[in-house]
């Protein structure tokens, strides 16, 4: 079976994660996820810790019948390593779904086929804007699938 790498933060996991999830489940492939910044410590850009993160997919995941690996991918700060540091954590992959510019040039210059799926609701779903509306007390669970929203609603975050 083919298998599709995704990587990102989930910070938190949101509807446009689960979009491009569907992607690769839909394509018949094997999901290899990668918790990316999986060392940092919580802050406001990083409220999520890399456990509750893959709580988070894990929680998502099971309401789908498809093969999945996680994998934690710490930072090294450095673009000219990042592929390599990634090959040398996950199993091997057949190619990278992402929306992401910069992920979609490291893996383009290492040699990956990349999809960029279409994006939905972009505005909406992605994590800054999500951390933010939780930060103002604003509407944001139907920006996340509904487990995502419970668990993070058992996380106190000081």
């Amino acid at each position: 079976m083919k298998k599709g790498l995704i990587l990102g933060r989930f910070q938190p996991l949101h509807m446009g994660h689960l979009s491009i999830f569907e992607t690769v489940i839909d394509n018949d492939e094997e999901l290899v996820i990668c918790v990316g910044s999986s060392n940092k410590k919580r802050t406001k850009k990083n409220p999520y810790t890399s456990f509750e993160r893959m709580q988070m997919i894990k929680s998502v995941l099971s309401n789908y019948s498809c093969n999945y690996e996680i994998f934690e991918i710490p930072d090294i700060n450095n673009n000219d390593l990042y592929v390599n540091h990634l090959e040398n954590i996950v199993s091997p992959f057949d190619k990278v779904y992402t929306g992401n510019k910069l992920v979609k040039e490291l893996f383009e210059n290492a040699g990956y086929p990349v999809i960029v799926p279409h994006l939905i609701n972009r505005e909406a779903w992605q994590g800054v804007s999500i951390r933010q509306a939780m930060k103002d007390g604003g509407d944001w669970e139907m920006d996340v699938p509904a487990s995502v929203a419970k668990i993070i609603s058992d996380i106190e975050l000081s």
